[in-house]
């Protein structure tokens, strides 16, 4: 019996080692071909020439993502080498740039995202296969490709030709699509409209990538400090969206009309119903009624730690630092100095709609000094559009004092009720030196 359980050992093992199955090689991968369908799908006017195609292995927890061009092929066909298996494959179209994808080999396919890409402005279309690949047959995958992009089409009737600079702001946009087509994030896309013709009316067209059911659009203008109510756009995949925008004579009445309607791309469009706007005001001329809404816009009173009138915030640990000094000045006896990263500010009352004449004169007498000018209106706490009131980036160093608004004149936004008058210093302290202000004002032109 002794003799009988070696014996018996050694056949269990030559068993069991019959039974391993062997390490797979890469001798051991079928050919697979993989077959692309766009079908009733206009806009493409040939089959796409490079895929991307993400193969996900539950049984390893794997995705692997290849890039395929027909072009590279002999038989103009697109092949793979995969070990038999099962698999869910994922093919899309126009995104060969891995530098807009959220991937690594071990996200599964709902964790894997396409981040849109608002400059490329491309058609995007994605299929998804579920398939077996055996090892003694042919292995053929078929790939029924969806458009994912939605189309914008905005024709804008009657724009003012002083209105030159007129943009689309289309907003609550998801900002990436997974392979599973689940959206996520908000982003905006912004857009100036196309030129418009002698008629004053322009066409502008624009792919949505990932599409919102529940999209914002606006319209806006930065010279006129001009932005349109929000109006909720229908923006779905393989469907162009059009709408008409019609700014209105200023003497009809005040109102927005607004109706949607979507169509298929091929055919059917969803046409919304024409959207009516009140036409902007046209650009300011004239000059001031020389009645300075600033109170002490000439820093002439006496102060101990801020001008009368006038507001500070620091943006540093130390306090705000406003001087007054008697040279240089602009105007009258006195100036103030503002010293290290001082705000210097004074909220001004003004009523919507009505064209002020500003002046604001500093002197940066050296290069430590990093200022901006930084006037803002305000609905009560509310900022309203202001940008062509802010420096477009840091100023510094100026020869004497110079008007930064050079006397130009702007038109309030409807509803402002203040304007925020405001420097902002943003160098290092040095003890004497700083931003010189003086002869502030704001004027109403009648």
């Amino acid at each position: 019996m002794k003799h009988l359980i070696p014996t018996f050992m050694l056949l269990m093992v030559i068993g069991c080692h019959r039974t391993l199955a062997p390490w797979p090689s890469e001798g051991d991968k079928q050919d697979v071909t993989m077959y692309v369908r766009a079908r009733s799908l206009s806009g493409i006017s040939a089959t796409p020439s490079v895929f991307q195609f993400f193969i996900h292995d539950p049984s390893r927890s794997v995705t692997t993502c290849y890039n395929l061009s027909v072009t590279e092929s002999a038989d103009e066909q697109l092949h793979l080498k995969l070990f038999p298996g099962t698999y869910t494959g994922y093919c899309i179209t126009q995104a060969e740039d891995m530098e807009h994808w959220e991937y690594t080999e071990n996200y599964s396919p709902e964790k894997i995202f396409l981040k849109a890409n608002k400059a490329a402005n491309r058609d995007h279309l994605l299929g998804e296969s579920h398939f077996t690949i055996q090892q003694t047959e042919p292995n053929d995958v078929i790939f029924d490709l969806n458009r994912k992009v939605g189309m914008l089409r905005i024709i804008i009737e009657n724009i003012p030709e002083w209105l030159t600079d007129l943009q689309i702001n289309l907003s609550n946009i998801p900002q990436k699509m997974s392979l599973t087509g689940q959206y996520s994030g908000n982003g905006t896309i912004t857009k100036a409209i196309g030129i418009p013709d002698e008629n004053g009316t322009s066409v502008t067209s624009l792919l949505v990538f990932p599409p919102h059911e529940k999209a914002i659009l606006t319209l806006s203008s930065q010279s006129m400090v001009f932005v349109t109510p929000e109006h909720s756009i229908e923006i779905k995949a393989n469907r162009q969206t059009e709408i008409k925008v019609i700014f209105k004579d200023p003497t009809e009445m005040s109102q927005v009309n607004i109706l949607t309607e979507i169509i298929d791309w091929n055919d059917t469009i969803l046409q919304e119903e024409d959207w009516e706007i009140d036409r902007p005001a046209g650009p300011c001329q004239g000059s001031g009624n020389g009645m300075n809404l600033v109170a002490n816009g000439s820093f002439e009173e006496d102060f101990t730690d801020l001008p009368d009138a006038w507001k500070a915030t620091s943006n540093s640990e130390n306090p705000p630092q406003v001087v007054s000094v008697n040279s240089p000045v602009q105007e009258g006896n006195k100036a103030v100095r503002v010293e290290g990263k001082t705000y210097l500010y004074q909220d001004v009352p003004v009523v919507g709609g009505t064209c002020y004449q500003l002046k604001l004169y500093v002197n940066a007498p050296n290069h430590h000094v990093k200022w901006r000018s930084w006037c803002t209106w305000m609905q009560g706490s509310k900022t309203l559009p202001s940008d062509a009131l802010h420096s477009s980036s840091y100023q510094y160093e100026t020869d004497g004092y110079i008007d930064v608004y050079q006397g130009k004149i702007f038109r309030a936004p409807v509803g402002a009720t203040k304007l925020r008058v405001e420097v902002r210093n943003y160098m290092d302290p040095i003890q004497g030196e700083g931003l010189y202000v003086d002869a502030v004002s704001v004027e109403a032109v009648e």
